[in-house]
């Protein structure tokens, strides 16, 4: 699939293990929830804490809880600072780069699942969310890709004259419905630290991207700017 010309395409990007590494975050949210607790439990020691979780593990939170003995509403507390913590990450491509590529567009938008004020946090963390014309979060529209609702919404305010690009990275969810819509879809390859671990091969053709891409830099390459 060909995009004619960027300036009257739309780039769309995915937000998780797209432009940044979601396993970043889960690491910068866990040591602020341990920092957390040092602080304010001196009976907890900040090296012991750090030293009991496995940053992989899924049951992180049961683990710290357990060792300081929380119980389930201190947990549900503690998620909610996880959450809603300012998140030490970086983006894969920085500003400057990433506004390079993007302003040779018609506009550049956003549609990433999650919670609202989890996923800004993250883009003010990043420095880049004055870069995305749309911003359109899972828990505002009470709709999760691949759900058509935010696909279909940028195409009706940008109108069937505008080519549209998706680029993400999870195959089981971003790419089969703008696929069926007629939008170019870009997978970026993923890390073996990626949070979301999916074998293309458990995947009908439907699912795949058109192209995948090594980095977010190869945009330039393939649209020749």
């Amino acid at each position: 699939m060909k995009i004619n010309d960027t300036r009257n395409a739309v780039l769309v990007f995915d937000l998780d293990d797209t432009l940044y590494s979601e396993y970043d975050y889960k690491v910068s949210g866990i040591q602020s929830v341990i920092q957390t607790i040092a602080a304010l439990y001196p009976e907890y020691d900040l090296h012991s804490l750090k030293s009991a979780v496995d940053y992989k593990d899924k049951d992180w939170l049961d683990v710290i809880c357990t060792q300081c003995r929380l119980n389930d509403s201190e947990k549900q507390t503690l998620l909610w600072q996880y959450r809603l913590h300012k998140p030490v990450i970086r983006p894969y491509m920085d500003y400057k780069s990433l506004k390079d590529i993007t302003q040779n567009f018609a506009a550049t938008a956003l549609i990433t699942d999650g919670r609202s004020i989890t996923q800004r946090l993250k883009l003010a963390a990043l420095g880049i969310m004055d870069l995305f014309a749309d911003i359109l979060i899972s828990e505002s529209f009470q709709s999760e890709k691949p759900h058509p609702e935010r696909f279909v919404y940028l195409q009706n305010k940008y109108g069937k004259n505008h080519q549209f690009i998706y680029v993400g990275d999870n195959i089981k969810k971003d790419f089969v419905t703008p696929k069926t819509m007629g939008w170019l879809t870009i997978g970026l390859k993923g890390s073996e630290h990626n949070i979301h671990q999916h074998e293309s091969g458990d995947f009908d053709v439907a699912y795949h991207p058109h192209l995948w891409i090594e980095s977010l830099t190869d945009l330039r390459k393939h649209f020749g700017i």
